[in-house]
């Protein structure tokens, strides 16, 4: 079976998965699936959950906050500001920030930023989907 290299880069570290049969991406005109052998492009990314399935056909679940993705026969290059392994995702903090988030928005407080409030509620609800995907928890715990 073919496979690809996924790189994730951020301000903060370089992840590379050497192994990869497919990945799902969010991007503004809807999903896009990427297999091996993909003709080339690049592509902007939404803030949610990016998908890819290793060798042993496991699933597994990335939050991203928006970027762009480059996207070459043999690897995918994503550039985002944030990524977090579902896995490492801490649901209560993430539940935690979501609410203050919706908080900040319902307040409607003078000198709120809401583009920033907003921002933050989908890095949240996306960090909660991914963990809910690889199931870590049942709708939000």
């Amino acid at each position: 079976m073919k496979k690809m290299e996924l790189h994730i880069v951020t301000p903060e570290r370089t992840s590379i998965f050497p192994e990869v049969y497919s990945i799902t991406l969010e991007c503004p005109d809807g999903l896009r699936g990427i297999l091996p052998g993909h003709a080339p492009f690049l592509v902007e990314l939404l803030t949610g959950v990016l998908k890819y399935t290793t060798q042993d056909d496991q699933k597994k679940y990335v939050a991203i906050s928006g970027g762009a993705a480059e996207i070459t026969p043999y690897q995918v290059t994503i550039i985002t500001d944030s990524a977090e392994s579902a896995d490492t995702i801490d649901i209560a903090r993430a539940q935690e920030a979501a609410t203050r988030a919706q908080q900040r928005i319902k307040d409607k407080t003078p000198g709120t930023d809401f583009i920033r409030a907003e921002a933050a509620l989908k890095r949240s609800l996306a960090r909660l989907r991914a963990a809910e995907l690889a199931g870590k928890t049942g709708r939000y715990s």
